[in-house]
């Protein structure tokens, strides 16, 4: 290569490992961000519940079975696991998708969710790039995302093609203040997440809970 030409890099994102590349390999960098469109919000409900750790997939299956589809994002890959083997075991029909995961269970998992075989799929942020379906009615958090892109990046999965969906952010009582942040982020009325059991009847109608708080 000349020492006159010009390297240029695209990643859907500059963290991690792309981050560490980058100053490696590349000199006096610029970088130019395409933000992801955020005009999903518009049809895009948002829902903070507050909801204890033993009690969070039940909740999941409760929704789900009466809000379609469903994407849970969680941080970790033993936790995708455990939260689709608990859905599992409620009767669920449910996947995990994550990268350790061979290429082909995940394509397998994907078509199975495009298909309408599956109900539900449990992700990581990774394995969820590969999503690009219009009728995902829910989006939960399985834990409050740190920052707003990343709960907008998540979100971003439902609320498509003019559809409406659900942004669901389970909370836990010491992560209430995450909550507020991401409510000011996306310029939310700041409310505490609304507490709830899984036998709460307004989990098959989650509208219900914009009308009653």
């Amino acid at each position: 290569v000349t020492k006159e030409h010009q390297t240029m890099l695209f990643s859907p994102t500059l963290d991690g490992q792309v981050a560490t590349l980058v100053k490696r390999y590349m000199k006096s960098p610029q970088e130019i961000s395409i933000d992801a469109p955020t005009d999903t919000v518009g049809t895009m409900r948002h829902l903070f519940l507050g909801v204890h750790h033993m009690d969070k997939n039940r909740v999941i299956a409760a929704m789900a079975r009466a809000g379609g589809q469903t994407v849970v994002f969680c941080d970790t890959k033993r936790t995708c696991d455990k939260v689709a083997d608990d859905l599992a075991g409620l009767g669920e029909s449910v996947s995990a998708l994550h990268g350790d995961m061979a290429q082909g269970a995940r394509e397998r998992s994907l078509r199975k969710f495009a298909q309408g075989e599956l109900k539900i799929l449990v992700c990581t942020d990774v394995a969820a790039r590969g999503i690009d379906i219009d009728d995902v009615g829910i989006v939960v958090h399985y834990v409050p995302p740190l920052d707003v892109k990343t709960y907008l990046h998540r979100s971003g999965r439902t609320a498509r093609a003019g559809k409406d969906g659900w942004a669901v952010t389970l909370a836990e009582y010491n992560q209430h203040t995450t909550c507020r942040i991401i409510q000011r982020g996306l310029k939310l009325e700041a409310q505490a997440p609304i507490e709830v059991f899984s036998n709460d009847k307004r989990l098959a109608d989650l509208g219900s809970f914009l009308k009653t708080n």
